[in-house]
């Protein structure tokens, strides 16, 4: 049988047919090659930096925000009692911060460069199993995903997560491949950083050592690297784990919620999950997708890859045919592992389910969907198909840059702003807390004099105007009523003389010459 490299090369050059050798002759595909890349991935950044402040500050990501900047024997209790995340990319943000300045545009500036990053390595990827044609195509994939453009937009760690999934994932089957100690511990250490970013990193670890379980022939691992990288992998983790978070999520009452009917994993959670893969939040980012999402992203995305399984290219060489199957497999399992442990995981240990703990599954289904529709031998068609599903894409993505889906503390700050006076005081109903969010979108702007909940009766009578600021995440404001009695005072002893509803936020001022 000839080596595995040379075959990987042959599969990987530019003129070759999916599963086919590569023929002599130049192509198309090699006049000015050295160019796509890079457009591909200037084309994802620009995606991910477009309107990247459309949206105002969430309650995530002014938790990131301002865990960022405490003090560090202060930030690790503070991210042990969270335990939602691994400690890696708020560090990650402090260090981001020293060098560009705090602000919301420049947290999000980090994720969109990770996001980016993440468009590299599935081009990388796809390249080293496919060949440059499917790789641009996955690229571009990748690149209009409105899960990848969400996350990359987003104070939380989940585009760091796509990026470090990807090389590590890379980085592995180069080792698997070829046997080079150096892909090997750079793998190591990339899952190292990769586990300290998420928790969900564990699902792709297990899918990566299924691969030379499957197919032992074509490992070049050493044994004593696979026991020795594995060790490492576990000690380096074993501090997170000693300091308490474990503790910390065995008693908190949001670890277990997954029996919750809108954070259980139900039949349909699947569907939901590979629909998503398909841009299909048309109605927006938090809306539920309409039923035709379903059909059309199906028909674009997922139908093509039926060809994968009832279709096998036919090729005189069964040597770079098995290679490409082994491929298919790789990819495959990088992409449906994971998301079926989390489902089973969260069914069973009743784990709240959310779409963006698999979003990062979305690089490998995209690789898997590239190499689908260079299936289609009839190019008309194949190209039609991808232009229908950048069209469908470029719809979708309104929701992302239209469509607003967090609380809206930007309008709330600046009608406050606007109409403030130097003397006006405020409160924060329910709990009377200044939540982190108010703070970060002030940016340092004055606002009013804000009153602890024990120091309302004493200072009030001191207060010409009070602003009253009540919000609830998702806009859901049912649960106020259950606080309705901290409002009693300002509204017996002051008439409310204006009031202004955003999403997720309402805003209302009290005067008292108006009694």
């Amino acid at each position: 049988m000839r080596d595995s490299l040379q075959l990987q090369t042959e599969l990987s050059h530019p003129d070759a047919a999916p599963g086919a050798a590569s023929a002599p002759g130049v192509s198309p595909w090699s006049a000015g090659a050295w160019v796509l890349p890079p457009l591909a991935v200037l084309f994802g950044f620009v995606l991910r930096m477009l309107s990247i402040n459309h949206e105002s500050v969430s309650g995530d990501e002014a938790f990131s925000m301002s865990v960022s900047r405490m003090p560090l024997r202060q930030m690790l209790p503070t991210l042990v009692q969270d335990y939602v995340h691994p400690p890696l990319h708020y560090f990650a943000l402090r260090g981001w911060f020293k060098l560009f300045g705090y602000g919301l545009f420049q947290a999000r500036l980090l994720s969109a460069v990770f996001g980016t990053l993440a468009i590299v390595f599935v081009y990388l990827l796809a390249e080293y199993l496919f060949g440059r044609r499917i790789a641009l195509l996955a690229s571009l994939l990748l690149g209009v995903s409105q899960l990848g453009i969400m996350f990359s937009q987003e104070v939380r760690p989940y585009a760091q997560f796509h990026f470090l999934a990807l090389c590590t994932a890379y980085l592995f089957l180069r080792a698997f491949r070829e046997g080079r100690p150096l892909f090997w511990w750079s793998f190591v250490a990339s899952a190292i950083l990769m586990l300290y970013t998420d928790y969900f990193s564990l699902y792709l670890i297990i899918a990566l050592m299924m691969l030379p379980l499957i197919d032992r022939g074509a490992s070049r691992l050493r044994l004593w690297w696979v026991l020795s990288g594995g060790a490492l992998i576990f000690l380096s983790f074993l501090p997170w784990l000693a300091s308490g978070v474990l503790h910390a999520a065995a008693t908190a009452n949001k670890t277990f919620m997954g029996k919750e009917a809108y954070a259980a994993v139900h039949w349909w959670t699947l569907v939901s999950i590979v629909n998503s893969f398909n841009n299909g939040k048309p109605a927006g980012l938090r809306a539920d997708s309409p039923w035709w999402s379903y059909i059309v992203g199906g028909l674009l995305f997922s139908a093509p890859l039926l060809l994968l399984v009832v279709k096998w290219r036919p090729a005189t060489n069964y040597s770079a045919v098995r290679l490409y199957r082994q491929n298919i497999i790789f990819a495959t399992l990088l992409c449906v592992v994971p998301v079926l442990l989390t489902l089973l995981v969260g069914r069973i240990l009743q784990i709240p389910y959310n779409v963006r703990y698999v979003s990062f599954c979305a690089a490998f289904y995209y690789i898997l969907l590239a190499c689908a529709l260079f299936e289609l031998k009839w190019q008309p068609l194949r190209w039609t198909v991808v232009a229908l599903i950048v069209l469908y894409s470029a719809n979708a993505l309104r929701a992302n840059y239209l469509m607003r889906w967090k609380e809206h503390w930007t309008e709330a700050f600046a009608y406050v702003q606007q109409n403030r006076q130097t003397a006006d005081c405020g409160v924060f109903l329910p709990d009377f807390i200044v939540p982190p969010q108010w703070p970060i979108t002030e940016a340092g702007r004055p606002s009013f004099r804000t009153l602890p909940q024990d120091r309302v009766a004493a200072e009030l009578a001191g207060c010409p105007r009070v602003w009253e600021v009540s919000w609830a995440p998702r806009d859901d404001f049912r649960w106020l009523r259950q606080h309705e009695a901290n409002n009693r005072l300002l509204a017996s002893t002051f008439s409310k003389i204006d009031e202004q509803h955003y999403y997720g936020v309402n805003v209302a001022l009290y005067s008292k010459a108006a009694q």
